[in-house]
């Protein structure tokens, strides 16, 4: 394609390298223009032949018909050796030849496999260099060195710092069908250190090829193809069942009145409860700059027919062209937040939120706006937006390469990945239209389409290399794992407003809720509580404060994930022994009966009694895993459906009555959020000691560390991971609190057997505590102190019972 030559011009010392490519591509540039489309197609060889005695078949794939060029290009040694052909990014089957007595399977003689092997093309410099007479050379530098993503590699091919920068490709198979048979394969090219974003090659197919196997397809940079997403929307609608069903398994009518804009007629029209029109939703970044919103004061304009046309300057680029795409594709109203929530009612605001699930889930799409920096910069592709990243293609024979970024990333580079409003946006909607400023890219729960790949329609093709790392994968599958993943990708997500972390969650919270069968108590599952507590910082980051701006009139809790301002995870070497049986571990190896603050009275966090029917009940699933992911067990007796023994607490034999501290009363009308427990409590100190070496110690991010946990004879007891900043507090003592069992350390916490219990390391088992690190928070008093949540340690069970600093003592603890 044709190079910008003023971008070389800026290069100093070009020479004729440079000279030569600019010369090249302006040269072709034209040509390439003016060239037409082949009609010719590639003719399969499908033919059968049966017998009693003997069956050969031979089934291909029809391979597509591509650009017939009349200027071929030429490759150098490097990319020669690739073999690269309109067969090579074909899977093609194998010749079956079946006998009385056996079954042959070979690889027809005309398939060349030379070239599929991963191979090293060279630095991209070298690449560079080879680009004025090397096609897919120059397909390399056109994808690594611009604004699309070169990340600091120069037009020498160097990177930022002057160094060489390798370049790697391997083949990927893609477009699985229903028999989970590949169709097609993709080139990635990529370095392996990430030194600039990898993509794909893939070969590009004439415009009317768009019902054959998937490859490239050649785009408008100016307009986003409105047919095409009205072709993807009306086959989902018909043809993807589980689509269908996902919608009509939450289509619970509206039970509150919620306000839809006409797209016709220019208003906001009020809709009453139980009433479900046909309307989109948009998902799309405020931005920085002032948001015309619904209030008070504009209201009755508002609702008037035109209403919005009298606030036209104010109304962002972003809602206009949103208006438009849901004309086009005849969806008569749509839902934006700004204008259909009154901004400035904090009831209204209230309602609405605590129905998001719904209000997504019942759209008929959601258009998605994955670029720009805020409302300011409209829809790429409508309404004269453009795309501002162009779409790469070189020609090799009669062989068309475009590359093409990986759907993951390409929507993960924009500020609206990164927020986290829309990440539950995303994942409540039934159909996504992601406009990025590559194209268009289509999501369902079924399969995803882009604009610049062909698209075979119907349950066809299932799975894509596109759909890697979508996060509607997240919510299938176990609802455990669902709810797992889905909070740590939210926690990662930047919000504006800090206090608004539970709020921005609280409709992934309602769907996440009915698929495990809980509720869902500040971001944790009721129903699997003891469990839910055991997460971990992924990064570095604070307790989140008093947010003057939120609508919250508290603090988030320090128990809760949602009260920290970073990512967290379940740690496999935390959760790994609980999760061979969660059902037996909750009930077996938890004993806290576990009370929150609700309406300034102390309520259980979870009742047995009362647990709410789980969406996947009905499923039929084998009596063990049933069970074992069960949550607490069912029980009259005890709130949380422990054995007796667990009930009675099978430790506190262990502490001394002396040492009982529980002369505190509950406080009476507690701040709500506010968790309420007895345990045990042990004082150890901070300790920089590691006991792994470097071949198992955690993987951390900078800002983060393992530290070690010592008891009163200098020993190492355990382990827990901390901001960096508590490297100041090393050597002093703290109070942990147990909270359940925990059924070794891995080799990551302890890699050496110190025998600092009797046991063998091979047998032991169920010898550590799950605690948690406490901080005395100082909005509390004499009366009624209030602790806060530092962290998550393990520790050694008889470190509490004999090694503690202070005697270990049974303690009601209230924690903010």
């Amino acid at each position: 394609m044709p190079v910008d030559r003023n971008s070389f011009n800026k290069w100093n010392g070009a020479g004729t390298f440079f000279q030569s490519l600019i010369a090249k591509a302006d040269s072709k540039g034209k040509s390439k223009a003016e060239v037409g489309i082949g009609r010719n197609r590639v003719e399969s060889n499908n033919e059968s032949h049966d017998s009693k005695s003997n069956t050969t078949t031979i089934l291909e794939p029809q391979t597509p018909s591509l650009h017939e060029v009349a200027d071929t290009d030429t490759l150098c040694s490097q990319c020669a050796s690739l073999n690269l052909s309109n067969h090579k990014f074909t899977a093609r089957t194998t010749l079956t030849t079946t006998t009385r007595t056996s079954t042959t399977t070979v690889v027809p003689a005309e398939f060349d496999s030379t070239g599929f092997d991963p191979a090293h093309l060279g630095t991209l410099d070298q690449i560079y260099r080879r680009s004025t007479a090397c096609a897919f050379c120059r397909l390399i530098y056109d994808c690594t060195h611009s604004d699309t993503g070169g990340d600091g590699i120069g037009h020498d091919g160097l990177d930022a710092e002057g160094k060489q920068v390798s370049c790697q490709i391997e083949w990927h198979l893609d477009s699985r069908a229903q028999d989970s048979r590949p169709t097609t394969r993709r080139m990635l090219v990529f370095n392996e250190h990430g030194a600039f974003p990898e993509f794909y090659v893939v070969p590009v197919a004439p415009s009317s090829n768009h019902d054959a196997i998937p490859v490239g397809r050649a785009m408008d940079r100016d307009a986003a193809d409105m047919r095409l997403l009205m072709t993807w929307l009306q086959s989902c609608q018909n043809e993807h069942t589980d689509c269908s069903n996902h919608q009509k398994a939450n289509l619970a009518a509206l039970t509150i009145e919620i306000r839809l804009i006409d797209v016709f007629a220019l208003c906001i029209r009020v809709i009453p409860p139980g009433e479900t029109p046909s309307y989109a939703s948009l998902s799309y970044v405020w931005g920085q700059t002032q948001q015309m919103m619904l209030q008070t004061d504009n209201t009755d304009t508002l609702h008037a027919p035109g209403g919005l046309l009298k606030f036209r300057l104010k109304i962002p680029p972003t809602i206009w062209n949103a208006f438009e795409v849901a004309r086009q594709l005849g969806i008569p109203y749509i839902w934006v937040d700004a204008l259909c929530i009154s901004q400035d009612d904090m009831e209204d605001k209230a309602r609405q939120i605590q129905v998001m699930d719904k209000i997504y889930q019942h759209a008929v799409l959601t258009i998605c706006v994955a670029a720009g920096e805020g409302s300011q910069s409209g829809i790429p592709g409508v309404d004269g937006t453009s795309k501002s990243l162009p779409q790469n293609r070189e020609t090799y024979r009669d062989l068309q390469l475009t590359t093409m970024r990986p759907v993951a990333a390409l929507i993960g580079a924009s500020r609206w990945d990164t927020r986290a409003w829309t990440f539950q946006e995303r994942l409540l909607s039934t159909r996504c239209a992601i406009f990025t400023n590559a194209g268009l890219v289509w999501q369902c729960s079924t399969t995803t389409w882009r604009e610049d790949m062909t698209s075979p329609f119907g349950d066809r093709t299932l799975w894509s290399l596109d759909s890697v790392g979508s996060p509607l994968r997240a919510l299938m599958g176990n609802p455990l794992r669902s709810y797992t993943s889905c909070v740590r990708i939210y926690s990662s997500r930047k919000l504006t407003y800090l206090g608004d972390k539970l709020e921005a969650f609280n409709g992934l919270s309602t769907f996440l809720g009915r698929k495990l069968g809980s509720e869902i108590v500040f971001g944790l599952p009721s129903r699997y509580f003891d469990w839910a507590l055991l997460w971990e910082p992924e990064d570095a980051g604070e307790r989140i404060a008093f947010d003057y701006y939120s609508w919250r009139t508290a603090v988030l809790p320090s128990w809760s994930w949602c009260g920290w301002d970073h990512q967290v995870d379940w740690r496999l070497s935390t959760v790994g022994g609980p999760l061979f049986n969660l059902h037996e571990w909750l009930t077996e190896h938890t004993w806290i009966i576990w009370r929150i603050a609700k309406d300034q009275h102390w309520k259980l966090v979870h009742d047995s009694c009362d647990t709410v029917a789980s969406t996947t009940s009905n499923q039929t699933t084998h009596t063990y895993q049933s069970k074992r992911w069960d949550g607490y067990g069912p029980s009259a007796a005890n709130a949380y459906g422990r054995s007796d023994a667990a009930a009675k607490c099978r430790h506190s034999a262990s502490v001394p009555l002396l040492h009982e501290i529980d002369c505190l009363p509950a406080p009476e009308m507690p701040v709500d959020g506010r968790l309420l427990f007895k345990t045990f409590t042990g004082f150890f100190t901070l300790s920089r000691k590691s006991m792994s070496k470097s071949t198992f110690q955690s993987a951390l991010v900078p800002g983060l560390c393992r530290f070690g946990i010592t008891d009163i004879s200098g020993d190492w007891c355990g382990s827990i991971i901390l901001d960096k900043s508590w490297m100041n507090s090393v050597g002093a003592v703290f109070e942990f609190a147990a909270v359940s069992d925990a059924k070794e350390f891995t080799l990551e916490e302890l890699d050496t057997w110190t025998y600092y219990i009797p046991e063998e390391r091979q047998q032991a088992e169920w010898y550590c505590f799950n605690a948690l690190m406490l901080k005395w928070s100082p909005d509390g008093n004499d009366k009624q102190p209030l602790a806060e949540r530092v962290g998550l340690a393990k520790i050694f069970q008889s470190s509490f019972f004999g090694r503690s600093f202070k005697p270990c003592a049974w303690k009601r603890i209230v924690m903010t």
